[in-house]
């Protein structure tokens, strides 16, 4: 008689929302997704630990002495984007598009802690030791004594990390790690999981700051299921242009400080610069009037930052005229051009219309609506704005200029790179020490730009 094995048990994870089922569907019941559900094996539970092995819960009235809150690298961009520097036993998930410099901010930011004596611990999962030591060379970064481990497995880096006992870890990347005792090839939505949930429990027991490099997806979606990004304290996306020499840090989530921080930095041979003062990179020569750039203050994290707005109203060529954005959500532009029919009587049905924030920065802050609605006022009637001025308000569906939050940061800013005037929501009390140099324009309404010279 002839025995067959057993077939092991699988189940099917959906690698956007982690919903489980025990059979494949094309959409996932849970988010809707389709083509999301990917098979893995059940592995038999761990048997209960005994109760010995149990923590108690602790109280926060004992006096107990603190770990130090955060280590600073030094590097000022790094660390405002994560809230003034790296939290105790965070765990932090790097994403990028390849090639963006993700292993090289990385790689300076551990050379940095080094030089402060913190003890790091730099993981590759992707790169041989000699791709990493000539990247350091260029970085001359070359000298410190950074412990490099190239390995793929999670039970050999978890013994490494233990040998090391390091304050900080780098892994790069969590798609190329793999555990045997998970069934799967690396990168699969179970691999990513579990891996990741074993360096994050070592990572909060240990005592140490762990960095996980993440792959995206041709979507802009982090590779792995979205529970990786639910279960990390900081989320950082590197953003930048491959036409471009700068690039972005920005933070979509962060439990030790403000979400949307972004720090900037210049990409050259030797590796990447701060950029102290963003505002002066996104903001052109303003010597002479232009016809359809204005400029608006947008509020990134904790600190505000200018930036030029650019359009282009055209008549129409084609049947359809096109609307075509840049650096902002285009069903915006649908809504100011819907505003400025309703409340202007312009009409845009003839024309095409293209705005864009120049220097690829991306805005998602409302308060850019009245600096938007500005070019592209300036561009249908080809008259120039007034260079010196910056433009700060949200636009209602009334055609009211709205209230916007940290307005008086935003007009410090301005202030400061030298505008002499800044046109703001009327209704905003504006405590501000009277200039003959610099002047506040209040606006009730959209129309009142058709009055602008």
């Amino acid at each position: 008689m002839v025995f067959s094995m057993a077939k092991p048990k699988s189940i099917f994870s959906c690698n956007q929302c982690g919903y489980e089922s025990p059979k494949w569907t094309g959409k996932c019941p849970e988010c809707g997704q389709w083509n999301s559900l990917e098979e893995s094996e059940i592995r038999p539970r761990a048997s209960k630990a005994q109760k010995s092995s149990l923590k108690a819960p602790q109280l926060i009235s004992e006096n107990q002495t603190a770990p130090q809150s955060r280590l600073v690298s030094g590097n000022r961009e790094f660390d405002r984007v994560l809230g003034g520097g790296i939290f105790h036993s965070s765990v932090n998930l790097v994403a990028g598009d390849p090639g963006i410099g993700k292993s090289t901010l990385l790689l300076q930011i551990a050379g940095a802690l080094v030089r402060k004596g913190i003890t790091v611990l730099y993981v590759s999962a992707e790169e041989s030791f000699w791709q990493i030591k000539n990247r350091a060379e260029r970085l001359e970064l070359d000298k410190l004594t950074i412990p490099v481990l190239i390995e793929t497995e999670l039970e050999n880096i978890l013994y490494h990390i233990n040998q090391v006992n390091p304050q900080v870890v780098v892994v790069d990347s969590i798609q190329a790690i793999y555990s045997p005792n998970i069934a799967g090839a690396p990168g699969n939505v179970s691999q990513i999981r579990e891996c990741s949930s074993q360096l994050f429990r070592e990572a909060k027991e240990k005592g140490w700051s762990l960095f996980l490099v993440g792959h995206i997806t041709k979507e802009g979606n982090i590779a792995g299921p979205k529970l990786l990004e639910h279960m990390v304290d900081v989320v950082i996306y590197f953003e930048g242009d491959s036409f471009n020499q700068y690039r972005i840090l920005r933070s979509l989530k962060n439990r030790f400080g403000p979400a949307q921080e972004i720090g900037l930095f210049l990409m050259e041979k030797d590796g990447l610069k701060e950029v102290p003062n963003p505002s002066h990179l996104f903001i052109s020569d303003q010597s002479s009037n232009r016809v359809g750039s204005s400029v608006v203050c947008s509020f990134q994290g904790s600190r505000p930052i200018l930036a030029e707005i650019q359009a282009l109203v055209a008549r129409s060529n084609y049947g359809v005229p096109q609307r075509t954005v840049s650096g902002f959500d285009q069903r915006k532009l649908a809504l100011l051009l819907a505003i400025f029919e309703k409340h202007c009587g312009l009409n845009f049905s003839y024309y095409d219309v293209f705005v864009k924030i120049a220097g690829g920065l991306r805005i998602d802050d409302p308060a850019i609506d009245l600096g938007i609605s500005a070019a592209i006022y300036s561009s249908y009637l080809n008259q120039p704005l007034n260079n010196q001025a910056v433009y700060i308000g949200e636009i209602g569906l009334n055609g009211q200029v709205r209230s916007v939050s940290q307005l008086e940061k935003r007009v410090e800013e301005a202030v400061r790179l030298g505008f002499h005037s800044v046109y703001i929501p009327a209704w905003e009390n504006l405590k501000m020490p009277k200039s003959k140099d610099f002047q506040v324009q209040p606006m009730k309404n959209i129309s009142e730009l058709l009055k602008l010279k």
